[in-house]
């Protein structure tokens, strides 16, 4: 019986230690609205397409990652956003244990480039 309880008690408390470590990142959003996802978190670019300019921005739906790419010499601006954001924005989770969304969306095409903002969101609202 003691032994039972033990084991009882253990599991208890490692599901607690597990619900605290998955609600922790979506939750720190709503602490910290500076946040921003790092620019690995940009959709896979294509071959010879590179990002060449890094800047943040700040508005009061909290702030993101302003992302210059260069397309490839044989790729104009919205050829590169159309292969890289097919339908303009996409906010994946990032993985099982970061239950936060990374947004991804194209703000501007140029000539040879693109402007892609990542922003996290919350998953809870």
């Amino acid at each position: 019986m003691l032994r039972t309880r033990s084991v009882v008690r253990g599991v208890v408390a490692l599901a607690a230690v597990a619900v605290v470590a998955l609600a922790l990142p979506p939750l720190s959003l709503t602490v910290d609205e500076s946040a921003i996802p790092p620019a690995s978190s940009l959709p896979t670019l294509p071959e010879g397409a590179r990002v060449t300019g890094k800047d943040m921005g700040c508005g009061s739906g909290g702030c993101w990652l302003e992302l210059t790419v260069d397309a490839p010499p044989w790729m104009s601006g919205e050829e590169l956003a159309a292969e890289v954001l097919p339908d303009g924005r996409a906010c994946p989770f990032q993985g099982a244990f970061d239950l936060r969304r990374v947004c991804s969306w194209v703000m501007d095409t140029g000539a040879g480039s693109v402007q892609v903002n990542l922003q996290y969101e919350r998953w809870v609202d």
